[in-house]
């Protein structure tokens, strides 16, 4: 529903001044928000001595395009590794996260709507509930060491398998979200009953009539989890970096970006173009990496922006 209706839109006086003074506020606020953006991207083709000009230039005279050359093509010192090798870790990651951790979300989220008993649903939803209400950093310690002795952290003496500076170390965690969880089960909850009645009385069972009748239901749904997942796990920095700190070549994107800040040694006396032709790159080459970081994340969502927009429009759950 609109915030003023469109017959009043096209009157005169008050509505149309409010209309106008509504939409100033709000292009104002989309240029606030795009201005860190706008003076990421050209710090990025900037020199040294131009980003630390004052005021910034809007936009850098010439412009050093070959800063993104140089990090596809690993000819640089601020990574200790091609970029290549942090993007393919950053995507094997978030396919992992997502192909284990949605389908277990419908499952339980399924399951709690329409298969348990009131009460028991009940309990599990208060559950998962619960587990939202934990911090991160509670569960950063325990989480660490049932990778270091999965899976029996209190006892070294059993076989036990030691995760950390492997993939499952990021992804094994990510398997069940309880927010997922909850969204898919408030959901199923809005879905009418005799639909799925009528496919059990046409001999359908549980998994036919969740993956036939129910999951084409829940395509908004599923976009807007999973590109909540995608951003999650894509900008994902502090866990990766406890688990996969020793093993750089599992390094995904984010850890690499914070690697390339930390060991960034500024000369901003130095002339650019000798600084490309060496291979060495600054601040430029920092902000192309926060640019390269940030992208996949803005296509994902033009791709998928109007099943994204459906999906937030679902609000509410029930107990």
């Amino acid at each position: 529903m609109p915030l003023l209706p469109v017959v009043g839109r096209k009157r005169g006086g008050r509505t149309r001044r409010a209309l106008w003074i509504i939409s100033a506020i709000l292009w104002f606020g989309i240029l606030l928000h795009l201005l860190p953006v706008y003076w990421m991207l050209v710090s990025s083709v900037a020199g040294d001595l131009q980003i630390f000009d004052h005021p910034l230039a809007l936009w850098p005279h010439p412009a050093y395009w070959q800063v993104y050359g140089l990090l596809l093509h690993g000819a640089t010192e601020l990574l200790p590794l091609p970029m290549g090798v942090f993007l393919k870790n950053s995507v094997i990651l978030v396919i992992g996260v997502m192909c284990t951790q949605l389908p277990i979300s419908v499952l339980a989220g399924y399951a709690i709507s329409r298969l348990h008993h009131r009460r028991w649903a009940r309990v599990l939803f208060l559950f998962i509930v619960g587990t939202l209400m934990i911090p991160s950093e509670v569960t950063l310690i325990p989480s660490y060491l049932i990778l270091k002795n999965f899976p029996f952290p209190v006892n070294t003496a059993l076989p036990h398998l030691d995760l950390l500076g492997t993939y499952w170390a990021v992804i094994l965690p990510a398997t069940a979200w309880g927010f997922a969880v909850l969204i898919f089960k408030g959901w199923f909850d809005t879905l009418p009953q005799d639909v799925m009645d009528a496919a059990r009385i046409d001999g359908a069972g549980e998994i036919r009539i969740l993956l036939q009748v129910v999951l084409p239901l829940s395509l908004p749904v599923i976009a807007f989890l999973g590109y909540s997942t995608f951003t999650a796990v894509w900008d994902q920095f502090t866990w990766p970096l406890v688990v996969l700190g020793a093993n750089p070549h599992r390094w995904p994107l984010s850890v690499a970006l914070n690697t390339a800040q930390r060991s960034l040694v500024p000369s901003p006396t130095s002339s650019p173009n000798a600084m490309l032709a060496q291979g060495v790159l600054g601040w430029n080459g920092v902000m192309a990496l926060a640019v390269l970081q940030a992208l996949p994340v803005f296509l994902a969502f033009l791709l998928f922006r109007e099943q994204i927009i459906r999906g937030v429009k679902i609000t509410g759950f029930q107990a």
